[in-house]
């Protein structure tokens, strides 16, 4: 019997020692994103490190201001030890101010690799049909340059720049958002992860434990709308404007008044959120056009306005800001600011579980980097896949959507003589 015993309790451990070695191998062979593609369309400019994208930024800048007189091109500094910028190219109009094109990229700094391949679709499909002579192009390039550089969501001081446009900070109470204190531990964990394996049966064991004693909504209502009391958690707005919203914050107040074009048009592009293989346009809450009008303007489907079942308000972002900012400075002008966001995951309930891991995962292994390397591995594969996918399908369709969107806004929105 104790043979027996012995036996049994043997095979147990050379299970458990196998599923240590083996499992999270495992997780990382199902994880690693698909081998990119040799050749689909604007392959070539679909890049993977900052500086490329700045290089193909700036070579791209000077050929088109060859093309355009009195347009200009700025170089705003970030961090010039670490070759960090923020570039602005501007093309004006050629006699009159009538409508001025806003595109704002890297935002959110992976983000900004994505945007960098629709700035080439933009200049290949859509501006060569847009009248250079009543429209003006404005072009905010790499927002947050530090986390394009280093690959992640969030700036140089872990603050989420599209929860850091706040109209007034003085007036703004950093507590607004009520649930994050409760969930903060689940949030942030403060703690190495170890074997793969072992944190995925954490992971979900905790997760579980938050749903049946916070609620689904206590942890979705945390994450979404952003936060400005834990500097080390996921979704952090800051304590006040950082060095790249100050900049884009007069430079949004410049197209408004001192620009003097009549109407403006501001599209911030986006990925993360939302099903895969589409692209939504997704309406500011300050935005009057529901649903079914955004729908039948632009002539594209996947729209969400501040009615539709999928609409989820945000504080401190890009588009709100802009339309506040319209509204207290009195602006003459006329003004429509959206988010075009590709989306990677997907949007069922499980894929908002995985991309809510993914974003905890990597923000905790920022603070409290893991020792272990197929643990690092996964992280790493796992946040690409969050907001810059490797599949040819998934990049052939985001530049397919991306063209027809930014045609439907364009068409409708810009004014013709």
């Amino acid at each position: 019997m104790k043979k027996k015993l012995i036996i049994i309790f043997g095979c147990i451990v050379a299970i458990l020692l196998l599923a240590t070695i083996i499992g999270p191998r495992l997780i990382l062979t199902a994880d690693r994103q698909e081998v990119v593609a040799a050749e689909y369309n604007y392959s070539e400019v679909f890049f993977d490190e900052y500086e490329d994208v700045r290089n193909h930024f700036l070579l791209t800048a000077e050929k088109l201001m060859a093309e355009n007189e009195n347009s200009d091109l700025y170089s705003h500094v970030i961090n010039k030890n670490e070759d960090l910028y923020i570039d602005t190219l501007y093309l004006p109009s050629k006699t009159d101010q009538t409508n001025l094109i806003v595109l704002t990229t890297g935002v959110h700094g992976i983000e900004g690799y994505i945007g960098s391949v629709m700035l080439d679709v933009f200049w290949e499909e859509i501006y060569p049909q847009i009248d250079k002579e009543n429209t003006g192009v404005l072009v905010i390039a790499n927002v947050n340059p530090y986390g394009m550089k280093y690959h992640r969501r969030y700036n140089e001081n872990n603050v989420d720049l599209n929860r850091n446009f706040i109209l007034d900070w003085n007036s703004f109470d950093m507590a607004v958002n009520k649930d994050y204190p409760k969930v903060d531990k689940f949030l942030g964990p403060q703690k190495r992860m170890k074997n793969a394996l072992w944190h995925e049966a954490g992971f979900y064991t905790s997760m579980v434990g938050q749903v049946a004693t916070k609620g689904v909504d206590a942890i979705s209502n945390a994450l979404l709308g952003g936060q400005y009391e834990f500097p080390e958690g996921v979704y952090y707005g800051g304590a006040g404007d950082e060095k790249s919203t100050t900049y884009v914050k007069d430079v949004f107040e410049w197209t408004l008044e001192d620009s003097n074009y009549e109407n403006v048009v501001h599209i911030d592009v986006h990925s993360g959120y939302g099903p895969r293989y589409s692209m939504v346009i997704f309406n500011s809450a300050y935005e009057t056009m529901n649903e079914a009008e955004t729908k039948a303007l632009f002539g594209y489907d996947n729209v969400i306005s501040y009615d539709s079942e999928a609409f989820y308000p945000t504080t401190g972002d890009t588009t709100d800001f802009y339309y506040r900012l319209w509204e207290k400075m009195g602006s003459k002008a006329t003004l429509f600011s959206t988010c075009f966001e590709f989306g990677t995951i997907g949007d069922s309930f499980l894929d908002s579980i995985i991309s809510m891991k993914y974003t905890i995962e990597e923000n905790q292994n920022h603070w409290y980097p893991s020792k272990n390397k197929i643990m690092n591995e996964i992280v790493k594969e796992r946040y690409q896949e969050l907001f810059y996918p490797t599949e040819k399908e998934w990049r052939e369709k985001a530049v397919e959507d991306f063209a027809a969107a930014c045609n439907g806004v364009l068409n409708a929105k810009l004014i013709s003589e």
